[in-house]
């Protein structure tokens, strides 16, 4: 054997792990200077490991179930929300096209006209631009907001 190296380290660390280390392995370890040491070390961190492990708070049972359920309730929440959303969309989709069929002409000579009588300054078209830009944000900060 070598002075660094031990051929029944690997052997040992099982048997510690395992929690139960036989007699013939019992012997090599005592005649063993690094085995000795091995033992030393894996040894007091295996018992840190289970005193970690048996001091660890656990949450109750009750602790458990309620988060189970508050995260449940709160999935139902964001599917529930989605549906109203797509809902929503759908509904004003079909209001601009029954609109856009009944007065389709009427509407569009309308903002025709509207828009002819405007004269367009760079400032306007910043300002509606700037509106057009903000509204859908606005309206993804009003509606996220809890």
């Amino acid at each position: 054997m070598s002075a660094d190296l031990c051929v029944r380290e690997d052997e040992l660390l099982e048997a510690l792990g395992r929690g139960f280390i036989g007699v013939e392995l019992e012997e090599h370890v005592a005649a063993c200077e690094n085995c000795g040491e091995l033992r030393l070390v894996a040894g007091a961190l295996l018992d840190e490991r289970v005193e970690a492990i048996r001091e660890a708070a656990v949450p109750s049972a009750e602790a458990m179930w309620w988060r189970i359920q508050l995260r449940q309730r709160e999935a139902a929440q964001r599917a529930a929300r989605r549906s109203l959303l797509i809902g929503q969309a759908a509904t004003l989709a079909f209001a601009a096209a029954l609109i856009a069929v009944f007065f389709g002409t009427d509407v569009a000579a309308g903002v025709t006209e509207a828009l002819a009588s405007l004269s367009f300054s760079t400032p306007l078209l910043f300002a509606i631009a700037a509106g057009l830009l903000l509204a859908p944000i606005a309206g993804y900060v009003v509606a996220h907001e809890k």
